[in-house]
């Protein structure tokens, strides 16, 4: 009786685990990628690029200002 009730409880612990693999995996697939972000920030403006800080290099690239 021991052995079933231990049997159970370990079910429920490695679905409970399964479950919350699943949820990780769902959230760390809703974020973006770096590697899907665009290479330079002209495809989009900077404010909604991630990349602020290579915007402003950009910028400062093509402005000549330092």
């Amino acid at each position: 009786m021991k052995a079933l009730i231990a049997f159970i409880g370990m079910a429920v612990v490695i679905l409970v685990l399964i479950e919350i693999n699943e949820r990780i995996k769902a959230k760390k697939k809703t974020d973006k990628p770096v590697s899907q972000e665009p290479k330079d920030c002209a495809e989009t403006a900077c404010t909604d690029c991630s990349l602020a800080e290579l915007c402003d290099k950009e910028e400062k690239k093509t402005t000549g200002k330092q």
